[in-house]
């Protein structure tokens, strides 16, 4: 599996090396991630930067991505406190379909790569910590607006899947806003 996402990114950046059209984007986000096991959602913020390349008018675009994602939650079962934080490192291919004219279009992006993770729990009767690699997948849908030829910006919202082989899986949606320059 990490062999074909190790391709799978390799491919992508000696695409994104070729291509007529390139662009940057960074954007931020407020996350919302269901902790497994307990019945909270954890909140947070995210931060990516995202490089595409795309052909001249073309509807597709094939970017690479890096971001980080933290979340946090509070959790009481019975009368004891349990505070969860997440921190993810999300590196990622992202395919995305374009449609629209001129300066408003829309777009339907995909999430394909690997995540770095850790995870604490704390309570008064201590802290349990891990560390994990797991596989990290998603899509959203979202507008572009762009104010002129070199700059535009994003709205888009985004469900990811992060899966763990040590501990809680996670799901997480996020409403992100981003700014991007065309190269």
């Amino acid at each position: 599996m990490k062999r074909i996402l190790v391709l799978l990114l390799t491919l992508c950046a000696f695409n994104i090396a070729q291509a007529q059209n390139r662009a940057f984007t960074i954007s931020y986000g407020d996350v919302t991630s269901d902790v497994e096991d307990t019945s909270v959602d954890a909140t947070g913020w995210r931060v990516d930067l995202l490089f595409e390349s795309f052909a001249k008018g073309g509807k597709l675009a094939h970017g690479l991505g890096i971001g980080w994602i933290e979340t946090s939650a509070d959790y009481t079962p019975v009368a004891q406190t349990f505070n969860y934080t997440l921190t993810s490192l999300p590196i990622y291919y992202a395919p995305k379909f374009i449609f629209g004219q001129k300066a408003f279009k829309g777009f339907i992006k995909g999430a394909l790569g690997l995540h770095f993770s850790e995870y604490e729990r704390k309570s008064t009767l201590g802290t349990v910590t891990a560390d994990d690699t797991g596989f990290y997948g998603g899509v959203s849908v979202g507008a572009s607006f762009a104010f002129n030829p070199k700059v535009f910006v994003n709205l888009e919202y985004e469900w990811d899947y992060l899966s763990n082989s040590y501990y809680k899986d996670e799901s997480i949606e996020s409403i992100i806003l981003g700014i991007g320059f065309k190269m």
